[in-house]
């Protein structure tokens, strides 16, 4: 799996899973990626949907992080690391 999966998440237990309904089409398309790569098909999508969930925390986190609580701008010194600061909190 990709760097972007998180190394220190808790295991998954055998009864955590997620089921939704797709097409015959779809699910053909996500099987096809996952070989391409040489992943099964929960590695692909976990990874995919990890990926994006990362992406979107990141977007609110420095949408949300350009005004501060006491409605200062955030200074130049911070090095952008605001949203990662907000990334971490969401995720802790």
């Amino acid at each position: 799996m990709p760097e972007s999966v998180r190394q220190d998440l808790p295991a998954t237990r055998p009864d955590d899973h997620i089921e939704f309904p797709m097409t015959e089409e779809q699910g053909l398309v996500i099987r096809k990626a996952a070989e391409l790569i040489g992943w099964t098909v929960p590695q692909y999508v976990l990874s995919t949907v990890l990926d994006r969930a990362e992406r979107d925390l990141y977007e609110y986190a420095a949408s949300a992080g350009t005004a501060r609580h006491d409605g200062t701008q955030p200074s130049a010194d911070t090095g952008g690391t605001e949203p990662y600061v907000a990334i971490l909190a969401a995720l802790g």
